[in-house]
């Protein structure tokens, strides 16, 4: 016996409790929620970070007595009066630019009045054969070097062992964080590295990269998590109602009422 339109259009949402999806739901959904707005506060920050970054730039440089006194001391533009140590340059191993793996070849530099510091002269490329270090260059005499001050904002990644030979010469290292390195050469250096100026005596390819995520990227990812708590709950509604039935009723009546 044929159902007649009234009849079909009788039906009701209902619920119908599924509770496996619903404990899946429970667990998963607030940490989707967590990760999209986490995303949302690192792209906050990256856009401080670069903003404050872009602010230091443009400012003209100070002496580094000057920039001892400053409470935040990333990203300040100083000049440096001294003479590099040639002696023993170090190779920070695993660095990629335009897909070319090099090294960023930090030297040690004495100055004039405010002792010992890192100089991060930039990136050379490295050859095929991994056991021929490339050139790296002395600067002999006394200099004046223009840069900025920065230090590693979390810890740094290890890709390897360091290859520390005793003795002078070239030695690659992983991570060249100012007390890790006093350590090892048993000299006190400055809490912060000096990156280089393009230009200045014994500057190498320069140019940093301010942040490795920029913030458009986690903005992105946080819609991607945002998009997953949705699909979640349309997940979770469905499976716990005779919604989907609702609508493919409905949908099949109102199609019926046009004929």
């Amino acid at each position: 016996m044929p159902v007649e339109p009234q009849q079909q259009a009788k039906i009701s949402f209902q619920w119908q409790w599924n509770w496996k999806i619903l404990l899946f739901a429970g667990i998963f959904f607030p940490i989707t929620i967590s990760l999209a707005f986490w995303q949302l506060e690192r792209a906050d920050e990256k856009h401080a970070l670069l903003e404050t970054y872009q602010q230091k730039k443009i400012a003209a440089p100070v002496s580094i007595a000057e920039a001892m006194r400053f409470s935040d001391q990333q990203y300040v533009r100083v000049h440096l009066e001294g003479e590099y140590d040639n002696r023993s340059p170090l190779l920070i191993d695993n660095q990629v630019r335009n897909g070319r793996p090099g090294y960023e070849v930090i030297s040690p530099f004495e100055s004039s009045q405010n002792g010992w510091f890192l100089v991060n002269r930039g990136w050379l490329p490295g050859g095929l054969d991994r056991s021929v270090l490339p050139d790296v260059g002395a600067v002999p005499g006394k200099v004046t070097l223009v840069g900025y001050l920065y230090r590693s904002p979390g810890k740094q990644l290890m890709l390897g062992e360091d290859r520390w030979r005793e003795g002078d010469g070239p030695k690659i290292i992983q991570n060249a964080a100012p007390k890790k390195v006093s350590e090892k050469l048993a000299i006190p250096f400055y809490d912060y590295t000096l990156r280089l100026d393009a230009g200045m005596p014994g500057a190498l390819e320069t140019g940093w990269q301010v942040v490795n995520v920029v913030p458009g990227m986690h903005t992105g990812y946080a819609v991607q998590w945002s998009a997953l708590s949705i699909a979640l709950l349309l997940l979770t509604l469905f499976a716990n109602s005779n919604l989907g039935a609702v609508l493919k009723h409905r949908k099949s009546y109102t199609r019926k009422k046009t004929e």
